[in-house]
């Protein structure tokens, strides 16, 4: 599983990508919202209330493009999941990776 979440924190998981099954990968995106990331008592809704901008999401294109090349699956899975952040990052970002070139089973049309 390869995780994107704020960084720097004592539970931060560096978003390392790497190969542990060649059948599925997932990418989970959590969001980076820091300020209550480890809050105590934090309600969850608050801890991923972090909707992604064009920037951020285009950074994990090419990543994605290459894990799809590399197994036989890959899930991104968005858990920003306050109110419609994750249905619209999810949206954003198979935008994204159509406009790469990007199809189902992990061809690729560009070069």
């Amino acid at each position: 599983m390869i995780v994107d979440a704020p960084q720097g924190m004592e539970s931060s998981v560096p978003p390392t990508v790497g190969i542990t099954s060649p059948r599925l990968a997932i990418v989970r995106l959590h969001g980076r919202r820091a300020e209550t990331w480890e809050r105590r008592n934090a309600v969850v809704s608050e801890r991923y209330r972090y909707l992604y901008d064009e920037r951020q999401l285009r950074a994990w294109t090419l990543p994605i493009i290459d894990i799809a090349r590399q197994h036989q699956g890959v899930h991104v899975l968005f858990n920003n999941n306050h109110a419609n952040y994750a249905t619209t990052n999810a949206l954003e970002m198979g935008e994204l990776l159509l406009r790469s070139g990007l199809r189902r089973g992990g061809e690729t049309t560009a070069p």
